[in-house]
């Protein structure tokens, strides 16, 4: 779910609302004249069951939302920083054998030759995989990402009394629609 259908559906939610609410007027003026009841009941049935299944669906794309982003921050991410320290520890470790061997079989024609073999010798021992990206991550860290909260926006039910935040509305009207979700 992304942010664009989330508004799509926030956006859509609005203007339910308010067909819900003329329909409703709509009806109290039929019942009040005694003209087209049954017309007038049949529109405000109808846009608040619209209403109701959209509001559904706003919920779960929250809820998938939320989900999703969850899984993104406390799972992708970890495991994708502990497998680069991984793959870096591994590439250290290929170095050191390339390095140990070329220290093993160069020449050591002169002293001064000599005094730099040791000294790369010394340096591939002191080589460790393990250490040499140990603080990596903590070096190079980002400030903390700011998380966008992923909340159900309760404006939208201010003009709509029967509805409730992140709740799933069950009833005559929606039933059919949930069976198939």
């Amino acid at each position: 779910v992304t942010k664009t259908e989330l508004e799509k559906l926030k956006s859509s939610y609005r203007q339910l609302i308010k067909e819900v609410n003329s329909a409703k007027e709509k009806y109290k003026e039929a019942l009040s004249k005694g003209k087209e009841t049954e017309k007038a009941k049949d529109r405000y049935d109808k846009a608040t069951m619209k209403l109701h299944m959209l509001h559904n669906q706003y919920v779960l794309a929250l809820k998938g939302a939320q989900l999703h982003q969850h899984q993104y921050y406390d799972a992708t991410l970890p495991l994708f920083l502990d497998s680069l320290q991984k793959m870096q520890e591994e590439m250290i470790k290929g170095l050191k054998g390339i390095l140990e061997e070329y220290s093993q079989i160069t020449s050591l024609v002169t002293e001064e030759l000599v005094n730099v073999h040791k000294e790369i010798q010394m340096s591939v021992e002191q080589l460790d995989p393990g250490s040499e990206y140990s603080s990596f991550i903590e070096a190079h860290r980002t400030s903390d990402i700011e998380k966008q909260e992923i909340e159900f926006d309760t404006s939208l039910l201010e003009e709509n009394e029967n509805l409730q935040a992140n709740e799933i509305m069950w009833n005559n009207l929606t039933a059919e629609s949930l069976q198939t979700m």
